[in-house]
């Protein structure tokens, strides 16, 4: 059956997100850039370093055209006139008060260049620092998620699952876990929105969190799950949303975390193959297995 023009919208809509969203999570610090203090925290460190190389070479090769416009005013070049590069490392030596003394100002004008030069090298300096402090002193999670949702009957009842783990080696304290189930909605007048339901767990929150935990939710009558299969599932755009927040133990700060599952990565009648297992003779925990599954039976 074709598709009604209603219908069609909707569809070449809901690509454009998927689109959209795959561009925010493949360079999600972009999203920060009306907003330069958000930027500087959001980007990777090696960006962050190039970001300040780049605005340091910028100073520098701004200031050196400004000394060029007076050949005569900086003292010790190796000719008359100062070349672009004398002018440039001599730009270097300001902003960094290092001052070796071969080159120097003579004129008013290199003289207030220099001044000006001087204070920009202030403020650099304190900006870098206090952005390069923020991004230290900031508690970030390293919580690992599983690839799938899997949806297998425990204790006699349909129960939906997912696994996360703590890479760090420090505790997380008061740990707690959201989940949502967002699904595409129309009303009775024809509005279409995007709905956030949520989901009970059976332990949504725990003392600490060290190593792994395995989050699960009862598919019973009043779960907004309850009667839904894949098909349901990818008729009404679900995805899975969940929300991890708790307090680093040995920085006493809060960190978050969250991911999602779309309904193609909601596997039903699997389960989480177990990752405890005797390594060596002794019982540990095989990290290779944190995303795999097996089929489980359905009653």
């Amino acid at each position: 059956m074709t598709p009604s023009p209603p219908d069609r919208t909707v569809q070449r809509l809901r690509r454009r997100s998927g689109l959209l969203v795959s561009l925010d999570r493949r360079a999600g610090w972009l999203r920060h850039w009306r907003e330069p203090y958000l930027l500087a925290l959001a980007m990777s460190w090696p960006a962050f370093l190039a970001l300040v190389a780049l605005v340091y070479l910028a100073i520098n090769l701004l200031f050196a055209g400004l000394y060029v416009l007076d050949p005569a005013g900086i003292g010790g070049a190796s000719g008359e006139a100062v070349s672009f590069v004398e002018a440039f490392f001599f730009s270097v030596q300001t902003l960094g008060s290092i001052g070796y003394g071969v080159l120097h100002p003579v004129s008013l004008y290199a003289h207030l260049v220099v001044t000006a030069e001087s204070l920009s090298g202030l403020l650099f300096i304190a900006l870098t620092t206090g952005l390069a402090f923020a991004r230290f002193s900031r508690s970030t999670a390293r919580i690992r998620f599983s690839h799938l949702a899997v949806v297998h009957t425990y204790n006699g009842s349909p129960t939906l699952a997912f696994r996360l783990a703590n890479e760090r080696r420090n505790g997380l304290l008061e740990a707690r876990l959201r989940l949502f189930l967002s699904v595409d909605e129309v009303s009775a007048e024809g509005h279409r929105m995007r709905r956030l339901k949520p989901l009970a767990l059976e332990r949504d929150q725990g003392i600490a969190f060290l190593l792994i935990w395995t989050a699960m939710h009862r598919i019973d009558a009043s779960s907004p799950l309850h009667g839904m299969g894949p098909d349901q599932l990818r008729e009404l755009n679900a995805e899975l949303v969940v929300a991890f927040s708790g307090i680093d133990e040995t920085l006493e700060r809060p960190v978050h975390a969250r991911t999602s599952w779309p309904a193609e990565r909601i596997a039903f009648g699997c389960c989480f193959v177990d990752m405890l297992h005797n390594i060596n003779g002794e019982p540990g925990i095989d990290w290779s297995l944190f995303d795999r599954t097996r089929l489980c039976p359905a009653d």
